[in-house]
């Protein structure tokens, strides 16, 4: 951790202050004393501000992935408390400034405080460990059908052509090829298509199913083909001809549980959260009184 990072912006510097070595601040004379102060060994006096060795691994706790092996060597020590050391005399520069008061410092130390509440206050419903395998499972049970299940869907290629007369000869040729000849339509798309989007990739637009964002009028003309290989067309589609040819079928199919297990709880978590944070807000607000005064305009 290095707290002396420039990258560091000050608003999080005066955050981290509240989590730092002012919380466990003494005057020095009491330093003799560290053995009793439950804060394990003196590490550094930065001023009348006292550093010990529990400050040290909090600070440590605080850096995502961090571990005390990280700091076993004498120079990664010493550069970890020389971060501190240096944070803590820019923190201190800052409140003899005044700036500990301003409104935006204030802000962000709320916010902190607000965050540790809420975490605190929530309990189990923090906790998405805290929803057993039956909650997730019936949740699964429920939205399968509308959620968990891929439905019906065709592998579509297409020649799309403004030209009604050149639409139905390119039709003809197209239905002319053998039902396996998949290059030979996709050749066709590349060269005769007007789409340029899909005529570098032969024309192909993917599965489509009944949820697909295209004109109702392809998708429907889409999933009534039968076989692959089949043409179909030209059919207008806003005022175009669309020549289709069916690629492949795929069936309906159901995610299993093991695979939407994980997102199924995250999600049930962030609903409990948020239910179990409204019911405490409304409690608050009961209990402190709220009135909301309006202004004339």
């Amino acid at each position: 951790m290095r707290c002396s990072s420039p990258r560091i912006s000050f608003v999080l510097w005066l955050a981290l202050l509240a989590a730092c070595s002012k919380s466990a601040s003494t005057s020095p004379d009491q330093a003799v004393d560290d053995g009793k102060s439950g804060r394990g060994a003196l590490v550094a006096r930065i001023g009348k501000v006292l550093l010990y060795e529990d400050d040290v691994r909090r600070a440590i706790a605080r850096e995502p992935g961090a571990s005390p092996e990280r700091i076993k060597s004498p120079e990664a020590r010493r550069e970890l408390i020389d971060g501190l050391i240096r944070f803590e005399l820019l923190a201190q520069a800052a409140d003899r400034a005044g700036l500990t008061k301003d409104p935006e410092a204030i802000h962000a130390l709320q916010q902190i405080a607000v965050t540790q509440l809420v975490n605190r206050t929530l309990g189990q419903a923090a906790a998405p460990e805290s929803l057993t395998e039956a909650e997730v499972l019936r949740e699964y049970q429920a939205r399968q059908a509308s959620e968990f299940t891929l439905p019906p869907a065709a592998q579509v290629r297409h020649i799309r052509i403004t030209d009604r007369a050149l639409a139905e000869r390119i039709a003809t040729r197209a239905k002319a090829l053998a039902p396996g000849d998949d290059r030979g339509f996709a050749a066709l798309a590349s060269t005769a298509s007007e789409d340029t989007e899909t005529r570098a990739r032969g024309g192909d637009l993917g599965f489509i199913d009944r949820t697909s964002r295209l004109p109702p009028e392809l998708v429907s003309a889409a999933l009534t083909m039968k076989a692959p290989g089949e043409v179909l067309g030209p059919i207008t589609v806003d005022s175009r001809s669309e020549i289709l040819r069916l690629v492949s079928l795929r069936a309906s199919a159901v995610s299993p549980f093991s695979s939407v297990s994980e997102p199924i709880r995250q999600r049930l978590y962030r609903e409990r959260r948020a239910r179990a944070l409204d019911d405490y807000i409304t409690r608050l607000r009961q209990e402190t009184g709220v009135e909301v005064i309006t202004q004339p305009h």
